[in-house]
């Protein structure tokens, strides 16, 4: 016993050494299994914040849609009875004005800006790390920004169209000046065909940011495992 004894105080600095080492290599192995936990646990977060902001943004995009159709239908009520000399109507003033809609066009980025702030490498899968980058900073607003430019130009002619051929009675009913004169504008008319198909050009490019925003949708849950 008294060997045993004199053993350890000899070599003690041998064994405290390998205690030691083994307790912060236990405690080191913690701290990297929780750190992994955790970064997993913020990853799931984001790509769920992510997912957030597509749907809504495809929520959008459909009022968007539905928002274009409406005045279409418009549209296409106003040509009706301009092209065909139908008699004036007092439902008239309600659809001339939808003709002077300016597009507000947004997005929602919020989560895409923290992943942004955060880094990239959070998500594991290049691909889907390529994919979300790609349709938050070149999709969206090679989109938004066209449509914002192309508005206002658009809307500066119109605003001069109906300064010279209308004036607003409330904020929802424009009346013509003349509109059996207008029945028989060619120029008015062609112009509002131009106008017709920049709303169904409105729409098909709505119906193209759903169709992308949805295939990231797809492979978000797939990395979520829903």
């Amino acid at each position: 016993m008294k060997k045993l004894i004199k053993h350890l105080k000899s070599e003690w600095y041998k064994y405290g050494i390998e205690t030691l080492v083994v307790v912060v290599g236990i405690q080191m192995a913690f701290a990297l299994n929780n750190w992994n936990e955790q970064r997993k646990i913020y990853k799931q977060e984001i790509e769920l914040q992510v997912k957030l902001n597509l749907n809504s943004n495809i929520k959008a995009f459909n009022q968007n849609i539905n928002e274009q159709k409406d005045i279409t239908m418009s549209i296409d009520l106003i040509l009706d009875h301009l092209e065909n000399k139908k008699p004036y109507n007092d439902s008239l003033p309600f659809h001339f004005r939808k003709l002077m809609h300016l597009e507000q066009f947004t997005v929602s980025t919020s989560a895409y800006q923290r992943l942004k702030s955060s880094g990239f490498d959070i998500i594991q899968s290049e691909s889907l790390r390529i994919q979300i980058i790609q349709l938050f900073e070149t999709t969206y607003p090679r989109f938004v920004n066209s449509i914002k430019d192309i508005a206002l130009q658009r809307f500066g002619v119109l605003q001069g169209l109906f300064d010279k051929y209308f004036r607003a009675i409330s904020q929802y009913e424009t009346v013509p000046n003349n509109y059996c004169g207008l029945q028989n504008n060619q120029e008015f008319i062609n112009w509002i065909y131009n106008r017709r198909a920049w709303k169904s050009a409105l729409i098909g490019f709505n119906q193209e940011l759903i169709d992308q925003t949805d295939e990231l949708i797809i492979n978000v849950n797939k990395s979520l495992g829903d």
